[in-house]
């Protein structure tokens, strides 16, 4: 009996934090030895089939302290090579292959890359390199945080939050490094108790002179003080007084992808927006024809403004008094706790 020759077709897949393995069956191979690397140069034996009949695949599962203790971490690039065995011998491995194992909904910088090139029928061309197709994703990325930001605020994206302290005689205060865009501006009551945030209301910059008054605060949450985004400012009028304590919720930029293990986050498949529209870029540059592709990133956005407009389905969002808006007094006149009639 010959030795087996080396698998062919070996393929890897990720999902839900798991690795999947496959490749060509070898009839005349008894067993497969499959290794893993954290390196891509030195490899360990974590699995080896045998068996009637015998797997041509290999799962390997996510890592779980109990059931899996050597299993795979998220985000975590990880190296594999198979080589198939009789009793005559062992084949050479497989050409090495690399993933990242992501989350449920999740894909690594370097699966959606592998995406995008096969969608442009560019896989081992050297005519897009690396920095530049991670620059297309990026843009993708970037592309899709806009329409998933400008929809729908903050409920596919977290919030970061930024507190500061106004100083007397001080109206500007600099924004975070990483700002993007506002969801709401507070000022606490007590900084003490967590709970007597009361909500701001933004200024046009017609009205600035119309807030020459002084700063009112009381313990009603009632308060004149006002803001604007004003370049990478955030402006405040009237001036306020000194130790009041503000905070900022908004949206941060996106993160340009560069590493292998840099994580998109797809919701519910709509990472395919990015794979499709980098295609697009990558066609685009070898003179191909976009036009199917670019339908289909034009489906795309219309299924993810049809999907995602309301993430909480049981509870869809309502018309909200925004003018009362401070437990139940009003802070904008007309109603119940008085206000600045006048400066809506």
């Amino acid at each position: 009996m010959a030795i087996p020759a080396t698998p062919s077709n070996f393929n890897l897949q990720t999902g839900n934090g798991n690795n999947f393995l496959s490749w060509d069956v070898d009839a005349g191979a008894t067993t497969y030895i499959v290794q893993r690397s954290l390196d891509g140069v030195t490899f360990a034996t974590i699995a080896t089939i045998t068996g009637s009949p015998l797997n041509n695949f290999y799962f390997d599962a996510v890592y779980n302290l109990i059931s899996n203790p050597g299993g795979v971490l998220p985000a975590t690039k990880y190296y594999y090579q198979v080589a198939a065995q009789n009793i005559s011998g062992i084949s050479a491995y497989t050409a090495i292959q690399s993933i990242v194992p992501t989350g449920v909904g999740q894909m690594s910088l370097a699966w959606v890359r592998n995406m995008a090139l096969l969608r442009a029928d560019m896989v081992n061309s050297q005519f897009i390199s690396l920095p530049e197709a991670n620059s297309y994703i990026s843009g993708s990325y970037k592309a899709l945080y806009d329409l998933m930001t400008q929809k729908f605020g903050d409920e596919y994206f977290s919030s970061s939050t930024y507190t500061w302290s106004t100083a007397g005689n001080q109206n500007m205060y600099p924004l975070p490094p990483d700002f993007y865009k506002s969801t709401l501006v507070e000022i606490a009551l007590n900084p003490g108790d967590p709970q007597s945030w009361v909500t701001l209301r933004r200024f046009n910059k017609v009205q600035q002179n119309l807030l020459n008054f002084p700063n009112v605060y009381t313990l009603w949450g009632v308060t004149n003080l006002r803001y604007r985004l004003t370049g990478n400012f955030i402006e405040l009028a009237p001036y306020p007084t000194g130790g009041q304590t503000l905070r900022m919720w908004y949206a941060p930029r996106p993160p340009i992808l560069m590493q292998d293990t840099d994580i998109v986050d797809g919701v519910s498949g709509w990472e395919d927006y990015i794979i499709l529209d980098a295609a697009r870029k990558m066609m685009l540059k070898q003179e191909q024809d976009i036009q199917e592709v670019t339908m289909e990133v034009e489906g795309l956005v219309k299924r993810i403004e049809s999907a995602a407009e309301n993430r909480d389905i049981a509870e869809p969002d309502t018309v909200s008094d925004s003018r009362r808006r401070n437990f139940a007094w009003g802070d904008s006149g007309g109603g119940t706790g008085g206000g600045d009639a006048g400066w809506s």
